[in-house]
């Protein structure tokens, strides 16, 4: 898809989206999740709310063929990704989910180097691992599917998985993909760990006696995206406010003007605004990394949004036992070597023109990594085809937004 305008939306309040998991007198930060690229809905609903787009939901009814509706549903967005940025909006970064071939991993020193090295730090040091396609020793075997490598550690280490950052920022992504290392605590800093999350009471009042009903008492939870005090205060004594925020950027084609708009549950206002400046997905051009690709003969996707193909984790253009089909919009053969992923995300909702709940269906999850050996060379606009490219199986998925990914080339061992 070619991306023409990318839209800021700024959260006037915190924002509410559920996990889908049934209502519960508590709340807590489960109970809130990333906004799925169908939520990018705010797209169409905006488009008809300011006569971008025509719609008469009298006429369309539970008609889902009905000319007007596939219309709105024929508008394409990727997103909604995460943001962060300041007040001027002069200063725009996309942070993208943790990458699955990269492990933070708490590694300790053997007994060995302690006794060599008097000074050697005896506490657990927690590194950034990359993960890679590695065939298991002769010794050993699994139950992947037929074909599949393993996704292994490259560097032998003593010691386990640790949490760590939850979201990077799109630089740091792009230096881990060039082949790049990262240093953790550059990680953690510039990193996000945990999204806020606001928990709300609420209860209901009786008008007579002015007091609680029993029973109606719940909570909600939502991203917390307002700006947050910082720990101290300035010379003056007065508190320090950190400079920037988060809100989320959505990239589309339909033309849109600033507006007010209510983004997930409960009608929670978020500014919506179009910005000029955002940072590319790729640092090389397409002829550098094509030339790349091409020498090293394979190339990886990294998924920034879930991507819902037919067959669970494989796309419908490859060969179910053979792992072999041919690129999207290219003459392409590929194979499928490996992938990483996380586990499987529910992808349901709710249709606010046909006015009913979405069937629930399984996606891989964002940051997601497939490994791909290429049996032909690409060329230019092969690739230029594939730079943007929406990768779900379904055209509707791919309208919402299901399966928006960065390439980058990988060489197969």
């Amino acid at each position: 898809m070619s991306i023409t305008t990318n839209y800021l939306i700024e959260p006037l309040a915190p924002l509410v989206f559920r996990s889908g998991k049934p209502f519960g007198a508590q709340a807590s930060a489960a109970d809130v999740v990333f906004p799925l690229p169908s939520a990018a809905g705010l797209i169409r609903a905006t488009s008809i709310h300011q006569n971008k787009a025509k719609l008469d939901e009298h006429v369309v009814d539970k008609d889902i063929d009905n000319n007007a509706y596939q219309q709105i549903l024929s508008i394409e967005s990727t997103g909604p990704y995460l943001a962060r940025f300041d007040e001027s909006l002069r200063h725009i970064e996309i942070l993208v989910p943790t990458p699955a071939d990269a492990l933070y991993f708490e590694a300790k020193p053997d007994k060995q180097s302690r006794d060599n090295d008097a000074t050697a730090v005896t506490q657990a040091n927690v590194q950034l691992v990359r993960l890679a396609p590695k065939a298991l020793d002769p010794d050993c075997g699994s139950d992947l599917p037929e074909g599949l490598l393993p996704v292994q550690m490259q560097t032998s280490m003593k010691g386990k998985p640790k949490p760590g950052v939850s979201y990077w920022t799109l630089e740091h992504l792009k230096k881990w993909q060039a082949g790049h290392s990262i240093d953790f605590d550059t990680l953690q800093k510039e990193g996000i760990t945990q999204l806020p999350v606001d928990v709300r009471t609420h209860v209901a009042i009786d008008n007579h006696t002015k007091a609680s009903e029993s029973g109606k008492l719940f909570q909600t939870a939502s991203f917390d995206f307002g700006y947050k005090l910082i720990e101290g205060t300035d010379i003056q004594g007065q508190p320090i406010w950190c400079d920037h925020r988060l809100g989320f950027v959505i990239q589309t084609k339909q033309k849109l003007d600033d507006d007010t708009v209510t983004f997930g549950g409960e009608r929670r206002l978020s500014k919506f605004s179009s910005i000029n400046a955002l940072e590319c997905f790729y640092d090389d051009s397409p002829q550098g990394m094509l030339d790349k690709i091409n020498k090293d003969k394979g190339f990886r996707l990294t998924f920034l949004t879930p991507c819902i193909f037919a067959h669970g984790y494989l796309p419908q253009w490859l060969d179910q036992t053979t792992k072999k089909g041919v690129l999207p919009n290219t003459d392409t053969t590929v194979s499928l070597k490996a992938c990483a992923i996380d586990k499987w995300q529910p992808v349901s909702g709710w249709d606010s023109i046909l006015w009913k709940p979405k069937a629930m269906r399984k996606a891989i999850s964002s940051g997601s990594v497939y490994w791909f050996a290429i049996d032909n060379d690409l060329t230019l606009p092969e690739l230029a085809s594939l730079l943007y490219h929406v990768w779900s199986d379904d055209d509707q998925d791919k309208n919402d937004g299901f399966g928006s990914a960065i390439i980058a080339p990988w060489q197969p061992v």
